[in-house]
């Protein structure tokens, strides 16, 4: 299997509150997620990149789970969560370069003399 990007828009309220429900309810679901983040651009888009992962059912769950009270979306159509699949996409996987550790110059080393000041000789005439 590869790696899938999905994006997802999500009508959220605007609080970090209902973000972070969408990201947990993404995360705790599926095994297959391997990350997820709110959109760089709009911050209502949820990036989610994962292995297996059905995007319908990503999608639906987020209707589901993200309702305020899903037995009254019938009655009060305020209630619905509008969640839309933008984009699916196949992740490249980048190859790893391995830079090889350039040697470094040995250290150079400074030998000082350390410099004393002379003692003061005093003459005396005998």
């Amino acid at each position: 299997m590869t790696k899938q990007k999905l994006v997802i828009k999500v009508s959220m309220d605007g609080s970090d509150k209902t973000r972070s429900k969408a990201l947990r309810i993404v995360v705790g679901i599926y095994a297959g997620v391997q990350s997820a983040a709110v959109g760089e651009k709009d911050k209502n888009e949820l990036e989610v990149i994962g292995e297996g992962i059905d995007p319908v059912k990503v999608t639906t769950s987020l209707r589901k789970r993200l309702a305020k009270w899903p037995f009254l979306t019938c009655l009060l159509p305020n209630t619905m969560v509008y969640a839309e699949l933008v984009s699916l996409s196949d992740v490249k996987e980048e190859k790893e370069k391995k830079e090889e550790p350039k040697p470094q110059p040995p250290p150079e080393w400074s030998y000082t003399i350390p410099s004393y000041p002379m003692p003061p000789y005093y003459i005396c005439e005998i």
